[in-house]
C-alpha cells in the first residue's frame, strides 16, 4: 500500500458515511454516548474525589473509579460491534438496517465476547511489556496486535479453532510492512479529533465513523492481499 492507497481509503469511508449518515451515527452512538459520560465524569469529579481520598476514605475515590470505568468497558464492548459491523458492510456481507442493534454484534456469539475479552488482555499485557523497554516500542506492537480480534472472528466464523494468542501472532505477521501505513493514516485524523474535542463532542458523531470504517476497510485490504499473496514492500521491520 501507498500514499494514494491512504487517500483512496479515506475518500470511501467518507464518501460511505455522508450518503448512509444516519444509519452511521445510530450505529455509533450508544457507545459514543457511554464513552463521554464516563469521560465527563472522570474530567469533572476527579479532583474533588481525590481530595476526599485524601481525607481517609480511599473507598470513595475507589468506587468512582469502579463505577466511571463500567462506562468505558461497556462503551469498549459496543465500539468492538460497531467495528465488526462495519467490517461486514464493506464486505457486502451484512445490510445497512437495524443500527442500533448492530451495535451488540459483539454479543451475537458467546465466542466473539470472548475473544475480544482475552484478545484485550493479552494485547494490554504484551503493548505494557514492551513499553517498560521504551515508549517506541509499545506504539510498535500496539500496531503490530491492532487486527488480532478482526482475524480472531473471521478465523472463528470459518470454523477454525484458534486463540487469542494466535490471533494475535497472524496479528503480527499480517502487519509487517504495513505499521507505518496505519500509523501515517491515524496521524491524518489528528485535526479531525481535535475538532470533535472543541465541540464537546459532536463532532465525533461524524469523525468516528467516518475513522473507523476507514481502518474497516484497511483491515479488509489486509485480508485480500493475503489471500491473494500478493507483493508489499516492507516499511517496516516488525520489533522482536
Amino acid at each position: 500500500m501507498d500514499s494514494q492507497d491512504r487517500v483512496n481509503l479515506k475518500m470511501g469511508a467518507k464518501r460511505q458515511v455522508l450518503d448512509h449518515y444516519k444509519f452511521y451515527v445510530l450505529l455509533s452512538i450508544l457507545w459514543l454516548a457511554l464513552w463521554w459520560i464516563g469521560d465527563t465524569m472522570y474530567t469533572r469529579d476527579v479532583n474533588l474525589i481525590a481530595r476526599i481520598n485524601e481525607a481517609s476514605a480511599g473507598w470513595s475515590f475507589n468506587s468512582f473509579f469502579s463505577f466511571a470505568g463500567i462506562f468505558f468497558i461497556v462503551a469498549s464492548m459496543l465500539h468492538a460491534g460497531t467495528q465488526l459491523t462495519m467490517i461486514d458492510l464493506d464486505r457486502a456481507t451484512a445490510e445497512m438496517d437495524n443500527p442500533i442493534q448492530r451495535s451488540f454484534t459483539l454479543f451475537d456469539k458467546g465466542q466473539y465476547f470472548l475473544g475480544w475479552l482475552f484478545v484485550c488482555i493479552f494485547v494490554g499485557i504484551f503493548t505494557f511489556l514492551w513499553s517498560l523497554l521504551l515508549f517506541f516500542p509499545g506504539i510498535i506492537k500496539a500496531y503490530s496486535y491492532s487486527q488480532a480480534f478482526y482475524i480472531y472472528r473471521d478465523a472463528y466464523d470459518r470454523g477454525e479453532n484458534i486463540t487469542a494468542l494466535e490471533a494475535i501472532t497472524r496479528s503480527r505477521k499480517m502487519m509487517n510492512g504495513y505499521k507505518s501505513f496505519l500509523f501515517i493514516m491515524d496521524l491524518s485524523f489528528i485535526l479531525w479529533f481535535i475538532l470533535g474535542e472543541i465541540t464537546f463532542g459532536l463532532a465525533f458523531l461524524f469523525v468516528m465513523p467516518y475513522y473507523d470504517l476507514a481502518r474497516a476497510k484497511f483491515y479488509n485490504q489486509l485480508v485480500w492481499r493475503q489471500t491473494e499473496n500478493r507483493p508489499h514492500t516492507m516499511d517496516d521491520v516488525d520489533a522482536r
